[in-house]
């Protein structure tokens, strides 16, 4: 009797786990029987992003339309280009037009003079009261101020704004990278987390079945209570981590949407992308490229230049300027009392000149600005040096990220198998009473974390070649 007894076990037991869904549930009850309202297990329970559909080349673009830090550098550029073409104005002659008026004792003077560096004059003035008639006058004409040559202080100073000019395109580039990268990381964040979502719904599928295949035993009094009771706590526990991992893939949208620079939707139906897994180039040769290629490096080298240049450009000062003035005006006497010139008569005139100016003594002012611009290109030299240095240990930590996480995908690719095995061996075990369901629920659980562990292993490891893809400036090219 007890052989045909197991026999009958093994059999009731094979048709439930074939066919769940024959099982007839019955009413709840206080002792925790099967309910009617439980929901079979179906393949529709995984679900999918919904929203516009997204590639990671339209996000990228989009973050570098939209971003507001590449919108600010390309603002910072625009004005370092502004300031070069306001200092190579110092080379170009400066016409300006005067009227100046007297009265009583007061006379006009026909110009001050020109600026030693700007090489433009100031226009007509009054000089001081003379001993003569009253007279009345008004002069107007036009200055023209030329700098012929201040040693080479104009010049250095338009390549040192120059090289700065170069130096915020550079940063551009910087921005660029950054954000294609973070994009980047956020897209394949958001597919890592929709593959969870899809991993939670599959293992909400298994544990429901389970559920089903045990409620059904256990409303033939083939399981005990304990057993459906565990059923159901693992059913709802995973309910509880799907409902966690559709929030965080919310969340990951939220956070591709501030990586592009939007305020997007909150699902997008993304593309999935391929994952090869295939070995970084040296840590050698990443070096170069990074010491190559990096934005960082190449603002670097311009803005050392930039101080390079101020540096000449003060030391110039010392040799002081020369610059031409020409006037070219008109007056008019009006009331004029005892000064041998009649009412409303007009003297026109002209004349040019030419200034030297040299500095002797300023206070040791152009000493100190030297000291000044020699400290910045030290600065500047050091600054470069710890971008270098950067740049190698970011290479260097990208190269061997990637190995890493290679070497992870292929490790969890094994546990998954193994974690397959053991449940398809429990499973069996459990059908055949040879387990328990503890057993059964523990291989189901390291199922689940073994596949969510290969997912977050491939996509680190696609967030770890862009790190790479960055780390020797190779991305951010594509996109100039």
């Amino acid at each position: 009797m007890r052989r045909i007894s197991s026999a009958g076990l093994l059999l009731c037991g094979t048709i439930l786990w074939i066919t769940p869904s024959l099982a007839a549930p019955v009413s709840r009850s206080t002792d925790s029987s099967p309910s009617t309202s439980e929901q079979p297990a179906t393949r529709a329970d995984v679900t999918k992003s919904g929203g516009p559909f997204l590639t990671l080349e339209e996000a990228i673009r989009t973050a570098l339309r939209e971003h507001p830090q590449v919108e600010r550098a390309q603002a910072a550029a625009l004005t370092a280009r502004a300031i070069t073409k306001q200092n190579s104005a110092d080379r170009y002659p400066q016409l300006e037009a005067s009227l100046a008026q007297g009265a009583g004792s007061l006379r006009v003077r026909s110009s001050d003079g020109a600026q030693v560096h700007a090489g433009s004059g100031r226009g007509f003035g009054l000089s001081g009261s003379l001993p003569t008639h009253n007279q009345n006058m008004s002069t107007a004409g036009l200055i023209l101020n030329q700098l012929i040559t201040d040693f080479g202080y104009t010049s250095h100073r338009i390549l040192a704004s120059q090289a700065e000019e170069s130096a915020s395109e550079k940063e551009i580039l910087i921005k660029k990278a950054g954000v294609i990268l973070n994009v980047q990381r956020a897209y394949y964040t958001c597919l890592m987390q929709e593959r969870l979502v899809e991993i939670t719904a599959e293992t909400l599928i298994a544990r429901k079945l389970l559920r089903d295949q045990v409620g059904a035993l256990y409303r033939r009094e083939l399981r005990s209570k304990e057993d459906y009771d565990l059923a159901l706590i693992q059913v709802s526990d995973v309910e509880l981590a799907q409902i966690k991992s559709r929030n965080d893939l919310i969340q990951c949208f939220t956070a591709l949407n501030n990586a592009m620079g939007v305020e997007g939707k909150d699902q997008y139906t993304l593309e999935r992308v391929s994952i090869e897994v295939a070995m970084p180039p040296p840590a050698e040769l990443l070096v170069q490229d990074g010491l190559k290629n990096r934005p960082e490096l190449l603002g670097g080298r311009d803005r050392l230049q930039a101080s390079q240049e101020l540096l000449s450009a003060v030391k110039a000062l010392n040799f002081g300027s020369v610059s031409a003035v020409g006037v070219a005006a008109v007056t008019q006497y009006y009331k004029a009392y005892d000064t041998g010139v009649k009412d409303n008569e007009t003297f026109p005139f002209w004349g040019f000149g030419a200034t030297l100016r040299v500095p002797l003594f300023t206070g040791f002012m152009i000493t100190n600005q030297i000291d000044e611009a020699t400290h910045r290109k030290g600065e500047a030299e050091q600054e470069l040096q710890l971008i270098g240095n950067e740049v190698v240990l970011q290479a260097i930590r990208a190269y061997l990220s990637q190995v890493a996480a290679a070497e992870q995908i292929r490790l969890e690719e094994k546990r998954v198998a193994l974690a397959k095995e053991a449940y398809k061996l429990a499973r069996e075990r459990y059908r055949l009473g040879l387990a328990s369901i503890l057993d059964l629920t523990t291989a189901t659980a390291a199922l689940f974390e073994a596949q969510s562990l290969l997912a977050e292993a491939q996509y680190v490891y696609k967030s770890s070649e862009s790190v790479v893809a960055y780390a020797v400036g190779k991305d951010y090219q594509k996109y100039q």
